[in-house]
């Protein structure tokens, strides 16, 4: 068994830990930041790529035009359905693009911001939440039994655990 420490010895150890506790919340801050940035330049490549796909589906088009009005079927035809398959891929590439840019650009819901106001607002004497809630609401919630009740003497209602 370890010994107790002191209450001397907590103190001291006070602030040593609030660094450390600062420095693990700006990691964990840079960590989520660093997966977000990431996230909208994969959205940002991809609209790029879209956009290159996109310039060759517009010659594509002019070429099929062109083929149209100079033989009525065969060689247009062609040319339009090469169109059509890049007009798929840009319109792939563009909603994967727009979809990671919209999941990723939110920067004000970062866990680590919410973790470091809680922690400020422990160090002011605020306590754990400072918007009025409960601290135990973080907590998963664990399946509790009802207390069982009986009637006892006079017809006083006793609930299990009452020491009245």
């Amino acid at each position: 068994m370890t010994p107790r420490k002191s209450l001397g010895d907590l103190l001291a150890e006070t602030p040593q830990m609030i660094v450390d506790l600062a420095k693990a919340e700006v990691q964990h801050l840079k960590e989520e930041l660093s997966e977000k940035a990431k996230g909208v330049g994969i959205g940002g490549a991809l609209l790029a790529a879209a956009a290159v796909v996109a310039i060759f589906l517009f010659s594509w088009l002019i070429y099929a035009g062109y083929q149209g009005l100079n033989v009525v079927f065969e060689p247009w035809l062609s040319a339009l359905i090469v169109s059509a398959v890049l007009l798929v891929i840009v319109a792939i590439l563009a909603l994967a693009g727009i979809q990671l840019i919209k999941k990723n650009k939110d920067f004000g819901d970062l866990e680590a911001v919410d973790s470091i106001k809680d922690d400020v607002n422990m160090v002011r004497g605020l306590g754990h939440a400072a918007d009025g809630t409960d601290p135990l609401d973080d907590l998963p919630a664990a399946t509790v039994a009802a207390p069982r009740t009986t009637t006892g003497a006079g017809g006083a209602t006793r609930v299990e655990g009452d020491v009245r």
